[in-house]
């Protein structure tokens, strides 16, 4: 759960002014054999566009915004859906949720909360596949505004856990996640290579500056002793001599 700053004084005059809700991150984690190839995000439109800014997968899977089918309904205007494919798209994006929650008119009375959902078989880390949500919270007195969008938690996971794409979807969705693991393969052997070579360099520059070292030395000796021997020469002879 992320819960915003509210230690300081100026976070609470900010958030007098404008408000600051608290956020609830609901993280789902999938196993590999209980979901299918799936890069799907919904959120608010803003929000949408920094995700498929910032986030890896949908960088490199979800190129652009679905657009509404037709003859179809779809979300609510202030929403924006990024995924793989139109096939994800609308297979998630079922009737049920747009009554519920994602529908224009239901959005308007139940989405007050609702930020974000992710839904992805190609996270960076341990957990490859996942989804996840976020809600901005209420007030206390108003929790029961969470009913619906804690709903699709239970409703995702049985969903996405079922959901099979189409073989031409599938072969699709195959080439392109081969691609991607080729394309880091090439990346990691790049880092690897770019790793050695700093480390020969710096290996190289350890020695130059080791050499550079000793040959200052055998320059200083060497500078010693010629002031000696100039030292020496300079010195007046004395001839010594013995009485008889």
């Amino acid at each position: 759960m992320e819960l915003k700053s509210r230690h300081d004084l100026l976070s609470r005059i900010y958030n007098m002014v404008i408000p600051c809700k608290d956020e609830i991150s609901i993280e789902v984690y999938i196993n590999d054999d209980a979901m299918d190839h799936v890069v799907f995000a919904l959120a608010r439109k803003k929000m949408a566009k920094a995700m498929q800014k910032e986030l890896r997968d949908l960088q490199r899977f979800a190129g652009s915004v679905v657009q509404p089918p037709n003859g179809r309904k779809w979300v609510a205007e202030e929403l924006a859906v990024v995924s793989e494919s139109k096939e994800v798209a609308g297979d998630l994006i079922t009737e049920a949720v747009l009554e519920q929650v994602f529908g224009e008119k239901s959005f308007e009375k139940y989405g007050k909360g609702f930020i974000s959902m992710h839904v992805s078989d190609q996270l960076p880390g341990t957990h490859k596949k996942m989804i996840l949500f976020k809600f901005a919270l209420p007030d206390a007195n108003n929790m029961a505004d969470m009913t619906r969008l804690v709903a699709l938690v239970p409703y995702y996971i049985d969903l996405v856990g079922r959901y099979k794409l189409s073989s031409q979807a599938r072969s699709k969705t195959d080439a392109a996640r081969a691609k991607a693991a080729q394309e880091a393969y090439k990346e990691l052997q790049s880092a690897r290579q770019e790793a050695l070579q700093k480390k020969k360099t710096e290996r190289k520059k350890m020695l130059e500056e080791a050499e550079a070292k000793l040959s200052a030395e055998a320059i200083r000796k060497k500078e010693e002793k010629e002031r000696a021997r100039q030292m020496k020469k300079a010195m007046p002879k004395v001839k010594m001599t013995r009485g008889h």
